[in-house]
């Protein structure tokens, strides 16, 4: 399937996904959607065993689905969520989500994420009893080592986290999270911390505003050996970025939260 563009549809009340792209579809848009009430993700890219390339989520709002994701990419090839309203996740899920999953190809190229506006995402994942990032990132059966931009986004009320990288706990030792790079964004709420690391890996974080934090920036608990050094690197390029993120690197396996103000306009 090549060439294929869906736009200008609403699709409320589905049992499992409003739309999903799976195996190998190529060159294809879906854009200026309206999705509610999923049973499962709102909008998906599963490259099971094929991948998907050259792919693009744009201009589409996507509001709680019931399970699992706004917004998710599962594998693939340089595909790209650009401009989007993505809100309110209920459980299992975020706003936005790119994991080795469920028999997918591994990320080659590049998978941006660009001027995304996320919306109370980060909730509580009740199977790990832990809360979720806005974007998560999630290494279980191979490492996430394509490049993944994450630029010119914000990400307000956030439940938990603005950011997530984790890897499930049996694999915590083979995979990693890698060549992340953060950009441009304005972090406005959240509920425990910007970034949540529980994974090894490394990602760059330049000019990322950030405000109303529950938490130390930085939750770094890596692959919880506790050597001193977090085997997840969060780099902070030069001064760009605002807010608490020097000296705020701490490991807690479930932080309290704080419940953020709403979000307001930036001076």
């Amino acid at each position: 399937m090549t060439n294929l563009k869906i736009t200008d549809n609403i699709i409320v009340d589905q049992i499992a996904d409003a739309l999903n792209f799976h195996t190998g579809v190529t060159n294809s848009v879906v854009s200026n959607n309206f999705i509610r009430n999923t049973g499962d993700d709102g909008l998906a890219m599963w490259s099971e065993k094929t991948a998907d390339a050259n792919d693009t989520f744009d201009h589409n709002t996507v509001q709680t689905p019931v399970l699992a994701n706004n917004i998710a990419i599962y594998g693939g090839r340089d595909n790209a969520v650009t401009d989007n309203l993505v809100a309110d996740p209920i459980r299992e899920g975020s706003t936005l989500h790119a994991g080795s999953r469920f028999n997918a190809t591994p990320f080659e190229g590049t998978l941006s994420f660009a001027r995304n506006t996320t919306v109370r995402g980060g909730p509580r994942d009740l199977n790990w009893n832990i809360g979720l990032g806005a974007i998560w990132l999630y290494a279980l059966q191979s490492n996430m080592a394509g490049r993944i931009d994450i630029t010119d986004s914000s990400f307000l009320d956030s439940t938990y986290n603005a950011f997530m990288f984790v890897v499930d706990w049996p694999v915590k030792d083979v995979y990693a999270v890698t060549n992340v790079a953060v950009r441009n964004v304005k972090v406005d709420g959240t509920g425990t911390n910007v970034v949540s690391a529980r994974v090894g890996g490394f990602a760059t974080f330049e000019n990322v505003d950030a405000r109303n934090v529950g938490a130390p920036f930085v939750n770094n608990c890596g692959t919880f050996h506790f050597t001193g050094t977090p085997e997840f690197d969060v780099r902070l390029i030069g001064n760009s970025n605002d807010g608490g993120w020097h000296g705020n690197s701490w490991c807690e396996d479930r932080p309290p939260v704080v419940a953020p103000p709403p979000p307001s306009p930036w001076n």
